[in-house]
């Protein structure tokens, strides 16, 4: 019975093991409640990682923004002549940098614009009619804003872009197919279908066909969490089915010149990154707000700059004045303007290592080890040892966690792990409660016939118990009575049982009271074992005091008899100690807890010798010399007991 119980219990703990891990890689796939915390854990180890690591400022890429100083010294932004930034570009250039990324989009001709063109307008006016009188207003309206539309810095942006030679224009993806690009954008779109997970889109903005003729777009849109954190970054979109590569590694590409993809490796300037399996580039950000150098568009323009500082660097335009800029919530807190956000993902493609995603395939293997690892402790060990490992192995996968973070800059997902550990421990703890409790019944049902309920109890709470087989040092004694079977022959087959069944029963309470188990009934005799199911030291002992309380009540019972002139009873006991080996033997249909061993066959053959010696309890040497009490001994000698080689001392004990 025990092994069927032990596969039953192997069976329920695999299926256990089968729903929890189907509950977190099917369920979970589809409901994915567990990302909240997931990101939220993601987020406390880049924290984590800028606290502990150094303050410092990356010298390969320099920011030249239009801040909030430059909006002060230079006017509002829209009013703006491209001149400005044709100059910017001028300046910039001829300090020999490595590339020039502009992050705005010139996707409108410039022209005078706001309060200037309305004073030019007034001017123009005055001065037309006082030339040509006789034309009307309509016209004249007509005729002046054509002639204040040529006047624009478009040309000397271009020639600038042309001149330098070296620039990335931002362009911006939508979903309006409304928004069409310039013509010329061909050029720049790359020659590989779109990976499949990419960023799909219908309608793209660029910069002029002016511009984009003598530089090279990317498209600056950002792909945020549900959230709204920016923890990573697509690098190729789709556009109509088509491959657009993003601003940041246009501007990348430029610098390292060669590089190739496939799948999901991009090999640019001889380093391999691994993108996730969307695709997307998971950011290193390497500090917080201007951790890369800044220069401000005004100073730049003004001249208040050193001569060498662009030299040989990626120079990256644009803005973090709170007006103009597209700020992104970072993971480590806080918002980062979206020219700090590009330079971070350049600073991952040619200089820093990105964060690698581990693949799910490890995870999937550590969470089904670890699943029916934590179900077998749990429901094997102790319930004071099983919680503590369960704690100490979520404890070192936190920290093994947190170290590739911050060391090697892999990201383990850490939520579905740790509610593995979890589910696993309280499946396999309930699992070891209900078995217990199965475990108990069964005890309970077995013992119950042996056994008063106060034993059951006290075996129930033994933490050391056992139902499988142990060699245990008892007292074994066996009670049979004497001349019955001859008797029962001649009388009444109801009364016959009758008869027994009172005597069994007066025996029964009398070996309950000393702390005897019934082992089992044989025919008109009883088997009893002192010292099991619960050890005690005496069970020599309290199998003697036992014996003389049960012959003493004989005594009284066959008072009773006489005076009904009824036939007495007279019982034979015999009593032997020593190391027998005791548990629950049978079938899976029927089993019992017993002894079996030499100890008991010497017991059994004893017990007839009352008959031949006229006592009334035998005890063997072994017995005697685990008695503490005092009690009327006398030797009977030493007999040949079958299946003996040696003689065998024996001893009667008296009743008075």
């Amino acid at each position: 019975m025990s092994n069927t119980f032990n596969m039953v219990s192997k069976r329920a703990l695999f299926l256990y093991g089968v729903l929890i891990i189907a509950f977190l890689f099917i369920f979970m796939w589809f409901y994915p409640l567990h990302m909240g915390i997931e990101r939220f854990m993601y987020d406390i180890r880049d924290w984590w990682k800028l606290e502990s690591g150094e303050d410092k400022k990356e010298q390969e890429i320099v920011i030249v923004d239009v801040d909030d100083k430059s909006l002060r010294e230079l006017g509002r932004y829209q009013s703006w002549p491209r001149f400005y930034f044709g100059k910017a570009i001028n300046e910039i250039a001829s300090q020999n940098p490595s590339v020039i990324g502009i992050d705005f989009i010139f996707s409108e001709p410039d022209s005078i614009s706001g309060y200037n063109r309305e004073i030019s307008k007034s001017h123009l006016s005055v001065e037309l009619f006082s030339i040509i009188s006789d034309i009307d207003s309509t016209t004249m309206d007509r005729i002046i804003d054509a002639t204040l539309s040529t006047f624009s810095f478009d040309s000397y942006l271009s020639s600038s872009i042309r001149k330098a030679n070296n620039v990335v224009l931002a362009s911006y993806l939508t979903n309006d197919l409304n928004d069409r690009p310039a013509q010329g954008y061909n050029a720049y779109l790359l020659d590989f279908p779109p990976p499949r997970s990419a960023p799909r889109f219908e309608g793209m903005i660029t910069p002029i066909s002016e511009f984009i003729e003598d530089a090279e777009i990317g498209i600056i849109n950002s792909i945020q969490d549900e959230d709204g954190v920016q923890r990573k970054a697509p690098i190729f979109f789709n556009y109509k089915d088509k491959t657009v590569p993003s601003f940041a590694f246009t501007v990348a590409q430029k610098v390292a010149r060669v590089w190739s993809f496939r799948g999901r490796r991009l090999m640019i300037g001889g380093r391999n990154i691994w993108l996730d399996k969307n695709n997307f580039l998971w950011i290193n950000y390497q500090g917080p707000f201007r951790t890369f150098e800044y220069v401000s568009f005004a100073d730049l323009l003004k001249g208040n700059i050193s001569n060498n500082l662009f030299e040989g660097k990626i120079v990256l335009l644009g803005s973090s004045s709170p007006g103009i800029a597209d700020l992104s919530q970072v993971p480590f807190g806080g918002q980062l303007p979206s020219i700090e956000l590009h330079a971070n993902i350049i600073h991952n493609l040619l200089y820093s290592e990105p964060i690698r995603k581990a693949s799910n395939l490890y995870i999937i293997i550590f969470v089904v080890l670890v699943v029916f690892l934590v179900l077998w402790f749990s429901n094997k060990l102790s319930p004071y040892a099983s919680p503590i490992i369960t704690v100490v192995l979520m404890g070192g996968y936190f920290l093994f966690v947190l170290i590739q973070y911050l060391t090697y800059f892999v990201d383990f997902e850490m939520i579905r792990p740790l509610l593995a550990m979890v589910f696993s421990f309280v499946a396999g703890l309930s699992f070891r409660i209900n078995r217990l409790e199965k475990e108990k019944r069964h005890i309970r049902d077995l013992f119950s016939r042996y056994v008063p309920e106060e034993v059951i109890k006290e075996i129930i709470l033994a933490p050391t118990f056992s139902l499988k087989g142990e060699r245990r040092v008892v007292s074994i004694l066996i009670s049979d009575i004497r001349d019955f079977t001859s008797r029962a022959e001649n009388e009444i087959p109801e009364s016959v049982v009758e008869e027994l069944n009172e005597y069994f029963e007066e025996m029964a309470d009398i070996i309950f009271q000393h702390g005897g188990m019934i082992d089992k009934y044989m025919g008109d005799g009883i088997l009893c074992i002192f010292g099991a199911p619960i050890f005690h030291p005496s069970h020599a002992d309290r199998a003697i005091s036992c014996a003389i309380a049960m012959q003493q009540r004989l005594r009284q019972i066959n008072r009773g008899k006489i005076k009904e002139a009824k036939h007495p009873i007279n019982a034979g006991i015999a009593i032997n100690s020593g190391e027998v080996v005791i548990g629950n033997i049978g079938s899976s249909h029927r089993a019992d807890y017993t002894a079996i061993g030499d100890v008991v066959n010497t017991a059994a053959r004893l017990e007839p010798l009352n008959k031949e010696y006229t006592t009334e309890i035998l005890i063997t040497e072994e017995t005697r010399g685990r008695l503490k009490g005092n009690y009327k001994i006398e030797s009977v000698g030493k007999v040949l007991l079958k299946g003996k080689r040696e003689q065998t001392a024996i001893y009667s004990v008296n009743l008075e």
